[in-house]
């Protein structure tokens, strides 16, 4: 078998997405949440998906 090159960021492989991740930012903060109620939970929620939105568009348009 003759091995041509290393991928480095794939879009199926574990390296791959945790690179993917990295470079454009984690989902939800790191620690445990305790929420009153589900809106609270949905609400943080939404707003970290926001932010990772954000950060991918900025991200592409430079």
């Amino acid at each position: 078998m003759r091995v041509v090159g290393k991928r480095k960021e794939g879009t199926g492989d574990r390296a791959g997405l945790d690179a993917l991740v990295l470079r454009f930012g984690g989902g939800a903060k790191k620690g445990v949440f305790r929420y009153r109620s589900q809106e609270e939970a949905n609400r943080d929620w939404d707003q970290w998906m926001i932010e990772r939105v954000q950060r991918r568009i900025k991200m592409c348009s430079e």
